[in-house]
């Protein structure tokens, strides 16, 4: 555990942890933190990292950052140092990286931006890494909205880039469905309408249940198998595909069904399970995470009816966003969103042959990641044909 007081009139503290251990230990003060802070969403809850360093941290070293004034804690800074690509390359990047849509800091609102800048001004003298890599960045993220402080305190211009990746799709809601349905266009209303008549006199019990937690396993091995035969379907092998991430996933909703933020909907058709909807809600913002449907009833349109369903809920719940996060296919777009645009921040420590090498490896990652995205939009379009 090391400690670094800041020069400024009011001192705090930064204690970096790299007991492993040390996340579990912090939940009721990493929950009491999120309840001063205005800007956290999901992935910024204990819950959720708590499980993903349980399930992604081997092999990696924690590097958490602790901002505490006066032993209170107001800011958290939760990074990790991994060897990239199992290379002698050490990479720094956010607790969450991989699954999760949005990542940064946290800090209380009280003196944000001192709490910030200090973070920085100690992110600057970090070593053990050759590059940070920090992605999911919002536009409205704490270390994006201060790259130039960060670069003028690390006294190295030009060794940070930002590049665009997913745009994220989302939309504001009225507080009546019937206004967002308006709003929809008569071919999609006359289409949902359509298609809910479709299903009713095709099948004697259509039923669309939320989860409990007496079904709550059942349900999330239904949303597992759901999501990989959609995906099976057009040839790609989907994000569920191993059972760590499996794993993760049931460790997330356990906790988030306990905090009342889990919100899984599950389409049974004469008792069988033929669609699911993995979401959560969390500070009035619901968000879609994955969804998974049975190809072999695809004229249905079964995603778009539990999707409008999903939104009727929302509007219900008196949620402000329906969070379609990040990637542009098409089904995002039936729904009239808006849009903002993620980014990925990289700095370097250094001018090193090191830095050179994973700036290199990074864009090969990005053309492959590219090229792989294009072909499943291509295979999704066929499909749809």
């Amino acid at each position: 555990m090391l400690y670094y007081r800041t020069k400024e009139k009011q001192r705090v503290d930064i204690v970096e942890v790299a007991d492993p251990n040390a996340i579990a230990a912090m939940r009721d003060e990493w929950n009491d933190l999120l309840d001063r802070s205005a800007t956290p969403t999901i992935y910024q809850t204990w819950e959720w990292n708590d499980a993903w360093w349980r399930s992604f941290g081997s092999g990696k070293r924690l590097r958490l950052l602790q901002v505490r004034d006066n032993g209170a804690l107001v800011g958290i800074a939760p990074f990790y140092v991994s060897r990239h690509l199992k290379l002698p390359l050490r990479r720094l990047a956010l607790l969450g990286t991989g699954p999760s849509d949005y990542l940064d800091i946290i800090v209380q609102d009280e003196n944000r931006h001192q709490i910030i800048l200090t973070v920085i001004k100690y992110l600057s003298s970090f070593r053990g890494f050759d590059l940070a890599d920090l992605q999911q960045q919002r536009p409205a993220s704490h270390l994006l909205g201060h790259l130039d402080f960060m670069e003028d305190a690390a006294n190295s211009p030009g060794r940070s880039v930002v590049i665009e990746q997913e745009p994220c799709p989302y939309v504001t809601l009225p507080a009546h469905w019937d206004e967002y349905a308006d709003s929809l266009g008569k071919k999609m209303r006359s289409n949902l309408r359509y298609h809910e008549r479709l299903l009713t006199r095709s099948f004697s019990n259509v039923e669309i249940t939320p989860t409990n937690e007496g079904r709550l396993s059942a349900d999330m091995d239904a949303a597992f198998t759901l999501h990989q035969q959609r995906w099976n379907a057009r040839l790609l092998p989907g994000v569920l595909l191993t059972r760590r991430i499996r794993d993760f996933h049931m460790d997330v909703a356990r906790k988030f069904l306990k905090r009342g933020w889990l919100r899984l909907h599950t389409v049974r058709l004469d008792g069988r399970a033929v669609a699911s909807l993995y979401c959560f809600l969390f500070r009035r913002r619901y968000y879609y995470y994955l969804g998974g449907f049975a190809p072999n009833l695809a004229r249905f349109s079964l995603g778009t009816i539990l999707t409008a369903r999903a939104i009727k809920d929302a509007i219900e719940e008196k949620c402000t966003e329906f969070d379609f996060l990040r990637g542009a296919e098409p089904y995002k777009y039936r729904w009239q969103p808006q849009e903002w645009v993620n980014s990925r921040l990289l700095l370097f420590q250094s001018n090193s042959l090191r830095s050179r090498l994973l700036v290199g490896l990074n864009r090969l990652e990005r053309a492959v990641e590219h090229r792989a995205k294009a072909f499943a939009a291509s295979r999704g379009r066929r499909k749809a044909k």
